[in-house]
């Protein structure tokens, strides 16, 4: 069990844990010149026949309030120590909202310095505490008096930690291994070392992890958990990892340690303000497992809510956070994260909001099923709620799914939507084709409500033809009108230029005795119906000549070994020039032949 300190300054916190396990827990020379702690500390009380408590003593000035919240993430229990003569003061009040919305998940009250007291004020400050307590998700909390001084009521508590050490369930076993960060140091003999209480999941010597968000790979070197040298540490324990292939300064306060997870510079969030605060776009700061970071608000909806940093951040589906303002001085909201990972645009659009809801508090297993209709990007789920691969596989065979790939990641969807959901997309096609006789067909992009790997399977099973950009049924061909059709006999085989170059509209014009925007005009009903491509606006290149470049293109990637193409190596290749090749590339990234990634594209 991991028992937290919590309340005001120099009401006792540290003499506390002394009187309870014999550690002091003031280790930096400052803390002992000055009597107040200043950064967390740690310390152990062995159990008979169990693993021992490991206590964090949270400093209690408002000044450091940040190194306060770090101690909160993971913890089982906290103690919220109130002085007897003083009661209830500003950062008794702000330290148990901190640990109310952070979701500490159980709370004692701890009366201390009533060695100092009357009865009769002793009794008061019960009160009062309990007052503090009635108002808030720990109502009705024991509240044990204690003088860390004489040892009156030491040994009470202590018994009660005990007892509710014992009761303490397992928690994390289905989920990856993580712990945030709350120290890291160098030492002789044994390198970085990083502590941190493990969250979730296992973490045993030799094991491959990652620092995240930087992403820096490493290996446990050796571990300590709960205070010992240990093969092995699992969910609930207080871990120090000595990792080895990184060295001082590549692991800090505020970064994970993982088996892998999500980064991003954004999170989608619900958020509850604080009473009396009204939530406006604009900078914050963001308390997230041990980090403190700056992030740009941005309120999508009453209840929801994006943050948006300067670089990446690391969160899980769940993990709780805290808002102060730009100067962090002020709490203002906390949240929860509900997507790890959202997309850049569309943050709120009513289908985005809605999958927010859909998810918003759930866990891995009914989230699933709650995106299944309308199809679950395996990867980001996986990610952002932590499931290992053997547990997605087993949420995965619970249902009937089909699966399919959307630009290189692979989705599933329930067997029965998916079907539904390819009819619907031959049916909206063939409407189109009433509509619109004389065009080949819709771009896949106007299929608004599609998904792309849907498009893709029904193109691979003949159900659909693609052209270019374009998609029909496979019995239906366009009819230009006469004499659009006279003139194409014309036009086609001017189109064919030289070296995969047709002419431009201009030098087509009086070839065809033609105004150029007649010739743009018929060639545009003629780009309709799939005879041609409008590659720029002055130049149209026959289907054929389309596929021969992007046969190039197709081949350019595979001579890189998937690095990707430049610009300039199609160009060299093609002899179209520096103009022309740029314009063709775009056209080609547009009609789905190749995807631009920096100066680099890949065919697709």
């Amino acid at each position: 069990m991991i028992v937290a300190t919590a309340g005001h300054v120099d009401h006792g916190k540290t003499s506390l844990v002394r009187a309870l396990t014999g550690e002091d827990t003031d280790r930096l020379p400052e803390e002992k010149r000055r009597g107040m702690s200043i950064d967390l500390g740690f310390a152990y009380l062995p159990q008979p026949g169990g693993a021992p408590i490991a206590f964090v003593d949270m400093p209690g000035h408002e000044r450091f309030l940040r190194n306060m919240t770090a101690g909160v993430p993971g913890i089982d229990l906290a103690l919220l120590v109130v002085a007897a003569d003083d009661g209830p003061m500003p950062q008794t009040r702000e330290h148990l909202a901190i640990l109310d919305h952070l979701g500490a998940p159980r709370l004692l009250g701890v009366l201390t310095k009533v060695d100092r007291v009357a009865p009769e004020r002793a009794a008061a400050a019960r009160a009062e505490v309990e007052a503090l307590l009635a108002g808030g998700r720990f109502a009705g909390a024991e509240v044990l008096a204690l003088s860390s001084t004489t040892g009156e009521g030491v040994d009470a508590l202590r018994s009660r930690l005990a007892e509710l050490a014992r009761e303490i369930p397992a928690r994390g076993a289905a989920q990856r291994f993580r712990l945030h960060v709350d120290r890291a140091f160098v030492l002789d003999g044994l390198g970085l070392v990083a502590t941190g209480t493990v969250m979730s999941g296992a973490i045993a010597v030799g094991d491959e992890v990652q620092v995240l968000p930087a992403g820096r790979h490493a290996r446990v070197r050796s571990l300590r958990a709960d205070h010992g040298v240990a093969a092995s540490a699992q969910a609930g324990q207080r871990c120090a990892l000595a990792l080895q292939g990184l060295s001082r300064g590549e692991v800090e306060r505020g970064d994970t340690i993982a088996g892998g997870g999500p980064r991003s510079t954004r999170l989608d969030v619900a958020l509850e303000p604080f009473d009396g605060v009204a939530l406006r776009d604009g900078e914050v700061s963001v308390h997230l497992g041990t980090a403190l970071r700056a992030a740009r608000l941005r309120i999508l909806s009453p209840r929801f809510a994006r943050l948006t940093f300067a670089g990446e951040t690391s969160a899980w589906h769940g993990d709780r956070l805290l808002l102060r303002d730009a100067a962090a001085k002020r709490l203002v909201a906390s949240g929860t994260v509900v997507d790890a990972m959202p997309p850049a645009r569309g943050a709120a659009r009513p289908d985005r909001l809605a999958l927010l809801e859909a998810i918003a508090g759930r866990g891995a297993e009914e989230a699933f099923d709650a995106l299944l209709d309308g199809g679950v990007d395996v990867d980001w789920f996986a990610k952002g709620w932590h499931v290992p691969e053997a547990e997605m596989q087993r949420i995965e065979a619970r249902h009937a799914l089909v699966s399919f790939d959307v630009r290189g990641a692979r989705h599933v969807m329930r067997e029965e939507r998916w079907r539904d959901h390819c009819v619907a997309i031959e049916r909206t096609v063939a409407d189109w084709h009433t509509a619109h006789p004389e065009a080949l067909g819709p771009k896949a992009a106007e299929l608004k409500a599609a998904i792309a790997g849907a498009i893709a399977r029904l193109v691979e099973r003949k159900r659909l033809v693609r052209e270019g950009p374009y998609l029909r049924l496979p019995g239906h061909q366009p009819v230009l009108s006469v004499p659009d059709e006279s003139l194409w006999k014309k036009v086609a085989p001017l189109l064919e230029g030289t070296d995969g170059r047709p002419p431009r509209v201009h030098e087509l014009a009086p070839l065809l005795a033609m105004e150029p925007k007649e010739v743009t005009d018929f060639l545009q009903r003629a780009a309709r119906a799939g005879r041609v491509h409008r590659v720029a606006p002055n130049r149209f290149f026959l289907p054929a000549t389309v596929e021969t470049l992007a046969a190039l293109a197709r081949s350019l990637d595979a001579e890189s070994g998937g690095e990707g193409f430049s610009a300039a190596a199609y160009r060299d290749r093609s002899n179209l020039g520096r103009n022309l090749t740029i314009q063709l590339l775009e056209y080609l990234d547009a009609a789905g032949y190749t995807k631009r990634s920096g100066e680099l594209r890949r065919a697709r």
